[in-house]
């Protein structure tokens, strides 16, 4: 897309992101740009504030206590002129559609470049007078016609932003569902009387106007170049941020371990695999032994260096298909898919030999006792734990460092 040289007033922007570093990252670049923006994480909290005018809404679609949708509806009813972009990572076409349906002005996929949001929003502030008295048409064209001015004022009204089949059906033909070969011809019509070629077809989805020749501006081609040298640094620090913020939030901080969080969710996507197609998901449930009497003897800083050297050894046993994460304190958790009990129980038999194998001075040989269970068709993972904790609970009963399986399945190692 070319970007023409816009110039840039201060406008009062409304921000709803619940994300937030992306929340901090799009707030701290339109402020460089000198915009007023006021941000919020939530729709109870934006709904307070819809009676203040501002000049541009940029909404989440999924946010806490109320959609993004319903907001954008609320604000179109009070201001049916309003400019509103849509953000969100759902790719649902039905959410899309919808959102144009109700008159925002773009949606913009998660992830992506905040100078992509920037550029979007720079469009919508070239002022109309500056438009229209840059659009010229040839030298001896005909007057534009009642369909083609609401074509063209359509597509500057959404400068910068693609307008879809939809829209021209809406705006231009009052509602009325037109053929394909209808809108091209349209099109092709308003192109013939322009002085300048500047509709683009997008592949698919409809039209845009990106660029107007001979439109002032106010900061030179440097300045801007500058600004979204900015905007890319701002960008990589904003993902390093994200990615350690996402690290931070699914991994235990002692041991670099999945957490019971992230555990959580990968059983959620196996247990699907499971469902769909039957892939077999076993689960091995491990327990330190006497672990609470070393920490009471040589100090949980000794514990600890044990527990980081655990979770080498576990990294260096399996697969990387397999999960590993800390369930809780000494206890640790490995889901094992596409394998079955039977397989289980030689993995957990190598990864005793391993553990009891840990050369550690100061403890001496450390052992553990292990649950081990299969995934059944009417599991919750509730259920699934509790079954590999029962096994585990007979395992320490019967003298520890040992394995034991699953009592539902009656079987012992």
């Amino acid at each position: 897309m070319t970007c023409h040289n816009a110039i840039i007033p201060v406008m009062n922007i409304v921000l709803l992101e619940d994300d937030i570093a992306l929340n901090k990252a799009i707030r701290k670049v339109l402020e460089l740009d000198g915009h007023h923006v006021d941000s919020f994480f939530n729709g109870k909290e934006i709904m307070n504030a819809l009676d203040k005018h501002y000049d541009l809404y940029i909404l989440d679609i999924n946010v806490p206590y109320m959609s993004g949708l319903d907001i954008l509806d609320s604000i179109l009813m009070q201001n049916k002129r309003s400019k509103v972009i849509m953000i969100s990572s759902n790719t649902d076409i039905q959410s899309i559609q919808k959102a144009y349906d109700i008159g925002c002005v773009d949606y913009i996929k998660k992830p992506f470049h905040i100078a992509e949001l920037r550029a979007k929003i720079n469009h919508l502030q070239v002022s109309e007078a500056d438009l229209y008295t840059s659009i010229k048409l040839k030298k001896n064209a005909r007057t534009l016609t009642k369909k083609e001015a609401k074509l063209l004022n359509l597509l500057l009204d959404h400068l910068g932003l693609v307008v879809n089949y939809g829209m021209i059906d809406n705006y231009v033909y009052e509602s009325k569902t037109m053929t394909m070969d209808a809108l091209r011809a349209l099109v092709r019509r308003l192109r013939e009387k322009l002085a300048y070629d500047i509709i683009e077809n997008v592949v698919d989805q409809g039209y845009m106007v990106s660029h107007i020749p001979n439109i002032p501006h106010k900061e030179a081609g440097t300045k801007i170049q500058e600004h979204i040298n900015a905007l890319i640094r701002e960008n990589s620090l904003l993902k390093m941020e994200k990615e350690i913020l996402l690290k931070k939030s699914t991994t235990d901080p002692l041991t670099g371990l999945y957490n019971r969080i992230k555990i959580q969710e990968i059983f959620l996507h196996e247990q699907q695999h499971f469902i769909q197609n039957g892939v077999q998901l076993s689960m091995i449930l491990l327990d330190l032994d006497n672990f609470k009497s070393i920490n009471d003897q040589y100090g949980h800083n000794i514990g600890d260096k044990y527990l980081q050297a655990l979770a080498k050894t576990l990294n260096k046993t399996f697969r990387t298909v397999d999960i590993i994460g800390r369930w809780g304190g000494e206890e640790f958790i490995i889901l094992l898919p596409k394998t079955s009990l039977d397989e289980a129980k030689e993995i957990a038999a190598r990864l005793k030999e391993q553990i009891n194998a840990m050369k550690c001075p100061t403890l001496g040989i450390q052992t553990a006792s292990y649950g081990l269970t299969t995934l059944m068709g009417d599991d919750t993972l509730s259920s699934f734990v509790g079954r590999a904790d029962k096994a585990l609970f007979n395992a320490k009963e019967a003298g520890k460092n040992r394995i034991e399986v699953s009592d539902v399945l009656e079987e012992k190692y």
